[in-house]
């Protein structure tokens, strides 16, 4: 559809954004004339490793298995991860900037990217940031690991990952809503969708937004990598 599209914000160490992947992926099959843009979040916004996080949250894994049973998703190879003692990095903006470099290398693919970094994390418990994942992400979308890895290290690679952030937050306003979908049409936005909610309900409030009902929308369950499911950025 000329001038409509949908704007996905969502955060690659989000577990609401992981378990919300199959009902996003739906929504885009099932509406393939509307394009989607991805926009990256900010959770974890300094660099730091899954142990650290797990030993500041002590009931992570306890609210990652209440995420599962809420989407009917797995979570084991992150919750894994933190039961061995992987050692795995997370920075949100780092991943978003991968995400950045994807967009400009491998244009067009832009969601099915994001849901690979999520699976990196969230179903395999695996470091995205080490030299091999990078290689491996790289070789998945046919870019060669050597210039990949050259295009995370330019200036431009981080001005388009802050810009992309700065649009998110502007977007999404004063409470941090991951994941969130946005149907845009001109100079119209309509939320679709703010927290995780199973597909029956995007898609009715979709088919409000597009008959122009102007229904409002409830706040779901979203945000939170720890115990709860309101978060202000950190």
């Amino acid at each position: 559809m000329q001038g409509t599209w949908f704007i996905y914000i969502a955060d690659v160490f989000c577990p609401w954004c992981y378990a919300f992947a199959p009902v996003m992926k739906k929504l885009a099959g099932e509406n393939p004339d509307i394009p989607v843009r991805v926009l990256g979040g900010n959770l974890i916004s300094r660099p730091m490793t899954l142990a650290e996080d797990a030993a500041q949250s002590p009931g992570l894994v306890d609210f990652w298995h209440e995420v599962e049973h809420a989407s009917g998703r797995s979570l084991a190879g992150a919750i894994t991860a933190v039961e061995t003692g992987r050692e795995v990095r997370l920075y949100s903006p780092g991943a978003d900037e991968i995400l950045a470099v994807l967009k400009k290398m491998a244009p067009g693919h832009e969601l099915e990217q994001l849901f690979e970094l999520e699976e990196m994390f969230y179903g395999q418990g695996r470091d995205m940031f080490t030299d091999e994942a990078l290689a491996e992400i790289a070789r998945r979308w046919k870019v060669d690991p050597a210039h990949f890895a050259s295009a995370l290290d330019e200036p431009a690679a981080l001005a388009a990952t802050e810009r992309n952030l700065e649009m998110a937050a502007e977007l999404m306003g004063e409470i941090t809503a991951y994941p969130s979908v946005l149907l845009v049409r001109g100079n119209r936005y309509d939320a679709v969708s703010r927290g995780f909610v199973h597909y029956e309900t995007v898609a009715a409030r979709l088919a409000d937004a597009m008959r122009d009902l102007g229904v409002p929308l409830e706040e779901s369950a979203f945000c939170s990598r720890h115990n709860g499911c309101s978060l202000r950025r950190r």
